[in-house]
């Protein structure tokens, strides 16, 4: 029992790796329209383009034109580096690309009324990776691991948007957008030991969520050359599905009922056969964070070529708490579990975020813009003393404490740091260049994006923590009209 033991660990241990790798840790995902892109988002107290539906709904009241904008291509080029993963000098690392549209939108203006309609596809990551890992330090009973990977994360928004200029000066709007944001992630994994047993996983995990963001926002321009702007935005979660299927084999095992375990759970269920032992699960989550985010900003107009923008960005924490007891029945042996309530995967911590940006036009016709902007972490700092005592408390006390009495068992089990899944942590800094041919009727802008951010993670719940760097580039194309 204790070879087995010991190489479930082993195999969690590599498998765990990159299981929660892609999951966004910050609030920034991206840039939505043709202006904010090139002002690093730094668009809240402008707005006057269809982007405005996004940013502040208010500033669609001082659009004076019908208008199209689009984002037709986006290109995204993103790396995430964990370093010293499983050997010393080993860096373990996760790559997309993606060329899609990240943002559609109109604008029809009667008089002091204005309408929009927009579609916002926020984030869009996408990886296929195969790997091996051969004859690991760390591990030295481990041959090689085998991991084959697809995971897939989007979130899409689409709604109508309303402004209405209650005066020169003055104007209010509001947005309400439809969401849809989904999860699709497939693994499987061969694990072979110098033995030449083996154990293989694999798993399909798929979750899609609905729900709806409405956005409010007011504009003031208390004198011509400058503009003050505020928005506030909530998520609300409508409903949601997910299924959750896996398959675990270890040939060290002797055949019947013990040979194979099967995980099943939904949203309304969640069971599985372990070892020969029933085990009832607590239900799947099917929802997402629902955070709330205020954004303030300023805009300043010193002449008819020259803007300066400044944003702050606030999105809330957020924390919620479920049962989630387990109860196993092998033979007639029963143990019920209890843990930790707080729905892990859902946590959030509240950042607080600035951009700042710059126009300035060298011909009526041409301008260029650049910014920056800060994208701080909503995870938990990921300390190297909190993994070493949490490794410690592992291997001492498993983490548990029990309570027997002849048949029936009592288990507390706590909830270790090395397998929460909000294990990244990165303060990201970034920037942006971009110009803009325009007309009268239309304009074409290119934008060239840098984000950089270095921190911790614990993607090995049996190791000490490592460090990790970030690094992306994305370049936006976007092709407006007016009438």
């Amino acid at each position: 029992m204790k070879r087995h033991t010991t190489k479930f660990y082993s195999f969690f241990l590599f498998f765990s790796l990159p299981l929660f790798a892609s999951e966004p840790f910050t609030n920034i995902h991206g840039f939505y329209g043709e202006r904010a892109a090139g002002l690093a988002g730094a668009f809240t107290a402008i707005a006057d383009d269809p982007s405005g539906a996004f940013y502040n709904p208010a500033g669609l009241g001082f659009t004076y034109n019908d208008g199209i904008s689009i984002s037709a291509s986006n290109f995204k080029d993103v790396k995430r580096s964990y370093i010293n993963i499983d050997t010393p000098g080993q860096i373990y690392s996760q790559t997309h690309q993606g060329f899609d549209p990240n943002f559609i939108g109109l604008v029809k203006n009667f008089d002091k009324w204005k309408f929009a309609f927009s579609v916002v596809n926020t984030y869009n990551f996408s990886y296929n990776r195969v790997d091996q890992v051969n004859y690991p330090l760390v591990s030295p009973s481990i041959n090689s691991t085998r991991n084959y990977t697809k995971e897939k994360y989007n979130q899409l928004l689409v709604g109508p948007s309303i402004a209405y200029l209650l005066s020169d000066k003055l104007s209010i709007g509001a947005t309400l957008y439809y969401l849809n944001d989904t999860k699709e992630n497939s693994r499987t994994q061969f694990q072979q030991f110098s033995d030449l047993s083996y154990v293989m996983r694999s798993y399909v995990d798929n979750r899609k969520t609905s729900g709806i963001l409405p956005i409010i926002g007011i504009q003031y321009q208390p004198v011509q050359k400058i503009s003050l702007g505020m928005s506030m935005r909530r998520i609300f979660v409508l409903g949601g599905n997910r299924l959750y299927n896996e398959v675990y084999a270890d040939s060290t095992r002797r055949p019947g009922t013990a040979a194979i375990d099967f995980i099943e759970g939904t949203g309304l269920s969640s069971s599985a056969i372990e070892a020969g032992a029933l085990i009832q699960k607590p239900n799947l989550v099917t929802s997402i964070p629902q955070t709330s985010e205020f954004r303030w900003g300023i805009a300043y107009f010193p002449t008819s070529r020259i803007l300066a923008s400044f944003d702050i960005i606030h999105t809330s924490g957020y924390k919620v708490h479920k049962n989630q007891d387990e109860m196993s029945l092998r033979g007639n042996r029963l143990t019920l579990t209890t843990t930790n309530s707080e729905i892990r995967e859902l946590t959030r911590i509240a950042t607080t975020n600035f951009a700042y940006g710059m126009e300035y036009y060298l011909a009526d016709n041409f301008a260029i813009l650049g910014g920056i902007f800060t994208n701080e972490p909503n995870t938990k700092p990921v300390s190297w003393t909190e993994s070493a005592v949490d490794l410690y408390l592992q291997n001492t006390f498993a983490n548990k404490n029990s309570l027997n009495s002849d048949n029936v068992s009592l288990v507390y089990k706590a909830a270790r740091s090395g397998t929460n899944p909000r294990n990244e942590y990165s303060r990201n800094r970034g920037l942006s260049l971009g110009f803009t041919w325009a007309t009268s009727k239309s304009s074409l802008s290119i934008t060239y994006t840098r984000e950089i951010g270095s921190g911790n993670s614990r993607i090995d719940p049996n190791s000490l923590s490592q460090s990790f760097e970030y690094s992306s580039h994305a370049v936006y194309l976007m092709v407006s009209s007016k009438n």
